[in-house]
């Protein structure tokens, strides 16, 4: 994230251009020192802050966090929105809440005609959209359409750190794919997922995002050699995955909206969601040589997001799961046929990161046979 204070310089004749093309949001009643943000950059809310002018035609992610009289600051609340040139939104401070909400005017469209048609006197209380990050931003989201924003976001509209929960009966709660596979793979070496060590808890109905819910990497009533064969290899559920989206780049899509998600939100649930997508996609070497197209978008994608990962997640080394399933990543691209495109991103890494992947074709010694001597 960006913190800048530094006043914008922009061409005047661009800046008069953007000022009548660009979309515009409006908030009131958002309180002097409330934290606000849209994309990569934040702010603290002045006296006279009613908004932001120039806003590019494309999906953004707005949030604000109200402040306490000591200095704590509450989670960010925000919202996704894919803006069109010239478009108006509107969204209400509830002080009840303490977060953006949509407009509660008896007639919104007259509203936002009236702002628009008034612009140049709202002008002064709007404050610019910061040019200086939008490339970076553009980068991340080179993607998402309006309809994956429409589809993935959270029913109720607002996005929080974490969502919502309420209890519910050990039937209906949220389980991995442990819980389906468990006697199958207590002699199999596997990943234990958290979520099956969780109470008896659900999300309250439309506050979490609508993700696509992922395939078991094993199947369901898997046999023991099944279960060695996919946990090898999950190509059986990358493809039922590719089967679920009309095409790789609207996976690619959901993939880099849940990474935003995370990344300016703080939403735990979208950066569990694309950890568990890259754990699955970097897993197996047939699926590369299947989804060849799909791969090298994912791992343009990987370049722009991995130099964004939290502090704790930039260390490399056995214990930062990302670090390992991006190193099997880069060996199944290579295995697979798409040596050019590991090449890029690992080179992207080790610039970025300084994460070094020496050795990428040397066997594991895990995967080697144990020689036993009988004396």
């Amino acid at each position: 994230m960006n913190v800048d204070e530094s006043a914008l310089e922009m061409d005047p004749e661009l800046a008069k251009k953007l000022f009548a093309t660009g979309a515009v949001l409006v908030i009131t009643g958002a309180p002097v020192g409330t934290e606000f943000g849209i994309d990569l950059c934040n702010y603290k809310i002045g006296e006279k802050f009613r908004g932001v002018k120039m806003i590019p035609p494309g999906p953004h992610y707005i949030w604000c966090a109200s402040c306490g009289p000591y200095g704590d600051v509450a989670p960010r609340v925000g919202f996704v929105h894919y803006f069109k040139s010239e478009e108006v939104v509107v969204r209400e401070w509830s002080q009840r809440d303490e977060e953006m909400q949509e407009s509660q005017s008896d007639d919104k469209e007259l509203e936002k005609k009236r702002i628009r048609d008034n612009l140049k006197e709202f002008d002064s209380f709007l404050a610019p959209y910061d040019y200086r990050f939008y490339n970076k931003w553009k980068l991340l989201t080179d993607k998402v359409t309006e309809g994956t924003v429409e589809r993935c976001r959270p029913t109720l509209g607002p996005i929080r750190t974490n969502v919502e929960l309420q209890s519910c009966s050990d039937e209906d709660r949220p389980r991995g794919t442990l819980h389906t596979n468990n006697l199958q793979q207590q002699s199999t070496k596997t990943i234990v997922n958290e979520s099956d060590l969780l109470p008896n808890l659900k999300p309250v109905e439309g506050t979490a995002p609508r993700f696509t819910e992922l395939p078991a990497r094993v199947p369901q009533n898997a046999t023991p050699a099944e279960v060695s064969r996919h946990s090898i290899d999950c190509v059986h559920a990358i493809e039922t995955l590719v089967g679920m989206f009309h095409s790789s780049e609207a996976l690619i899509e959901e993939e880099q909206l849940a990474f935003v998600f995370y990344l300016v939100g703080y939403s735990v649930e979208s950066l569990a969601h694309w950890r568990n997508i890259l754990h699955l996609l970097a897993h197996s070497e047939q699926a590369v040589q299947n989804f060849k197209i799909l791969y090298m978008k994912y791992a343009e994608a990987l370049m722009q997001q991995l130099p964004h990962l939290p502090e704790e997640l930039m260390e490399p080394g056995e214990y930062n799961s990302v670090y390992k399933d991006v190193r099997s990543l880069l060996i199944n691209l290579n295995l697979g046929g798409l040596g050019v495109s590991a090449d890029k991103l690992s080179r992207k890494l080790q610039k970025t990161l300084q994460w070094h992947f020496e050795g990428l074709l040397d066997e594991d010694p895990e995967d080697m046979p144990v020689i036993v001597e009988l004396t």
